[in-house]
Order: structure tokens, then sequence, then C-alpha cells
């Protein structure tokens, strides 16, 4: 008798299954041009562009959140059905995502003022020689906490509008270096009405870290089935010229 109810127990299972597969999806992401930022109310960048294609070929709804890096990173790992992306894929992160797939690539280097004969770096630990700007908790600022670097000891910000107050203090020398992903200085460096090409330098690039590229990631608690379906709707459309096209849009 105990085993009467079965089907309907695994019929109930599968339909809360569908049900939460069926639920409108949260994506996270943070203030990071020109791969994710906000201008007029709106989510823009490339990698904004390329997830919500991915989402409309796998007919997912989908709404977009633009939080700073910490509350971004928590929030997308604590809630079903939620994804996070322009992620940097790293060892400490591996078992904390449902990994979906790169969506953008990403050069990464050290930066310094070009004008700034005085720093030199041939290798990373005369980091150790300089004031050094980092984000809070930032693939770069993890990066170097993982190379043994004391990030305490950095000039750390947070918030949205970290990566141009870091810029900012570059510009006025109250930090030496900033370790940014290439395309992003660029960008923040012609918004503040600067000429990157002759204003910046880079004095160190970090290949580790340059590595693959930007990552759509989900949290553990995404269905699976969701998740593999956009995750086939990505590698399809990295097949297509309107990827290609985006990505030449943004100078990727």
């Amino acid at each position: 008798m105990k085993f009467t109810h079965l089907p309907l127990v695994a019929l109930l299972l599968t339909l809360l299954s569908s049900s939460l597969s069926a639920e409108k999806l949260a994506l996270y992401t943070e203030e990071f041009p020109p791969f994710n930022y906000s201008e007029k109310g709106k989510i823009v960048g490339v990698s904004t562009e390329i997830v919500e294609a991915v989402m409309k070929r796998a007919g997912l709804e989908h709404s977009i959140k633009s939080l700073p890096w910490a509350r971004t990173y928590k929030m997308s790992q604590a809630k079903t059905n939620s994804f996070i992306y322009s992620i940097s894929r790293r060892a400490k992160r591996e078992n904390l995502f449902q990994w979906v797939g790169i969506i953008t690539p990403a050069t990464q280097s050290i930066f310094a003022l070009s004008n700034r004969a005085d720093v030199r770096i041939n290798a990373l630990e005369d980091l150790n020689k300089y004031k050094v700007g980092t984000t809070v908790e930032d693939s770069r600022e993890a990066y170097l906490a993982s190379k043994g670097f004391d990030v305490e000891k950095f000039q750390r910000v947070a918030g949205d509008s970290a990566y141009v107050l870091n810029y900012k203090k570059l510009k006025k020398k109250r930090i030496d270096v900033m370790p940014m992903p290439d395309a992003v200085m660029s960008h923040i460096s012609k918004q503040q009405g600067d000429n990157p090409s002759t204003v910046l330098k880079k004095v160190f690039p970090l290949k580790e870290i340059s590595q693959g590229g930007y990552y759509l990631a989900a949290s553990l608690s995404t269905p699976k089935d969701t998740v593999e379906k956009v995750k086939v709707a990505l590698e399809s459309f990295k097949k297509t010229n309107e990827y290609k096209m985006i990505l030449k849009k943004w100078g990727l």
C-alpha cells in the first residue's frame, strides 16, 4: 500500500521541475564597460548584446540587474534560475557555478600613466614596490591574492563606479598602477575625455588570467535542463555572423 502513491509523487516532482525551469531568469552583472554597463536607463555592452541574443535563441524570458560586483557575485549564487555574466573562470570559483561558456574574449594587463617612467614591472612581485588600485573581490584582485599578495594593502574600492574611481586616482597619482581588462581600461579612458594610447601604458601583461575569456554561468540550484538549453543556444550563436559582427562592433 505504501508504494501506491509513488507515480503521483513522481508526476508532482516532474511538474515542479518544469515549473522551475519555466520561471523568468534573473541575470546579474556589474558596471564593467564596454562589456556591460548602464546607459540611459538600459544595461548595454558587448556581453549584454550577446547574452540577450542567446536568451532569445533559447526562448527564455529574463531580466537583467546591474549591481556592485560583490553583490552580483553573491546574489547569482544564492538564487534559483539565476545567471551571472562577464565573469572570469577561476579555480576558486569552479565549484560555485554551473559554467555555461565563454561569451567574449578577454585580455588583461597592469596599467600605469604613460609619463610614469619610474614605474617598471618585470615580474609580478614588483607590484610590492607600488601603490596598487583594485576593486573589491573582482577577478584581478582574487588573482593577485592567489599569488600571495595581501589585498588589504591595496588601495581598494567598491561600488558601481569602482573602475572609474580607480582611474581618477591613477590620474591624480594617488595610486601607481591598476590591473584591468584592456578593453575596459580603454573605454573608461575615452569616457573621461582622454586618449588611452597617449595617457596610459601597459607595464605588465596578465597572461595567466587572459586565457579563455569572460563567461556566462548559472547558480548551482538552477535546473540543469535550463542550463543545457542556454549552453546549446550559446554554442550555436557563436557560430553565426551576428556574433562576429557584435564583437567587431565593440572592437574585440
